[in-house]
């Protein structure tokens, strides 16, 4: 559900007016964002210029804004309304609010990066003292995507530090089978998509990656070790990372740390 605003607009977004009073629409669901926004690219020009009418989306912890010019969506960074908008059509403007369209970001880069071998270790320069105040969206997309792409920093998710071994109980696959079963677990998983939300990424050279999302800052990644095998019955990746186990729960679902994570298509 989304809480928008309507500036100087009718009821419906279907005309801009200076007198029009200050609306708030709490609540409102994804099929009623969409017709607002598709109402609101279809109003009168001269109207349009005149008012300068605004629409203002809250979801999550994050707030949106919306003018619109030739039928299309100018998408700004609330906290930052000098900077330039970012055109969009209707659908394009819903999946950023709604977060779908990060999340393919996300998706395409971690994948891409599975048949990958990781970089060598280098010594990173210091990093650049970041401007002051919020990044805009833009740039957001820009250094979350090349965190996930170069691996980010080794940093600690929200795990104690230290490396719990795997149990006793713990065997290892036999090497005839483990090839065709890591084949199958290879991708990306995830708890969701909002931010403070996990995932992990096993490729096909047996390296689990870890990755927290967060709202205005490149992701966290941690690189892992994963061997597989089973505790009884249950297939599962021993990690040198602590935390446990990560079950199999089935094909599409690994459990780490009492969270279940999803694979993402």
């Amino acid at each position: 559900m989304y809480t928008v605003t309507l500036i100087h607009l009718s009821e419906d977004a279907r005309s801009a007016g200076a007198d029009l009073e200050r609306i708030v629409r709490p609540d409102m669901s994804h099929e009623g964002l969409l017709r607002t926004l598709e109402n609101f690219c279809t109003i009168d020009p001269l109207e349009n210029a005149r008012t300068d009418p605004e629409i203002r989306v809250q979801v999550r912890q994050e707030s949106y804004l919306l003018h619109t010019a030739n039928r299309k969506l100018l998408l700004y960074d609330v906290h930052n309304r000098n900077l330039a908008g970012f055109p969009m059509t209707v659908p394009e403007a819903i999946a950023e609010i709604d977060g779908t369209a990060m999340t393919a970001r996300y998706t395409t880069v971690l994948k891409s990066s599975l048949a990958r071998p990781p970089a060598p270790a280098q010594e990173a320069p210091p990093p650049a003292a970041p401007p002051a105040g919020r990044l805009n969206l833009p740039r957001l997309i820009v250094l979350a995507c090349t965190a996930c792409a170069l691996g980010g920093a080794l940093v600690h998710l929200r795990l104690p530090s230290g490396t719990d071994g795997p149990p006793a109980a713990f065997h290892r696959v036999r090497s005839s089978e483990a090839a065709g079963l890591q084949a199958a677990l290879v991708g990306v998983y995830m708890t969701g998509t909002k931010p403070g939300e996990h995932g992990m990424v096993l490729t096909a050279t047996g390296e689990l990656r870890l990755f927290e999302l967060r709202g205005a800052e490149p992701p966290r990644v941690v690189r892992a070790t994963a061997r597989l095998g089973r505790v009884g019955k249950t297939l599962c990746l021993a990690t040198d990372q602590p935390g446990g186990l990560v079950e199999i729960t089935d094909p599409g679902t690994f459990v780490y740390c009492g969270d279940a994570y999803r694979r993402i298509p």
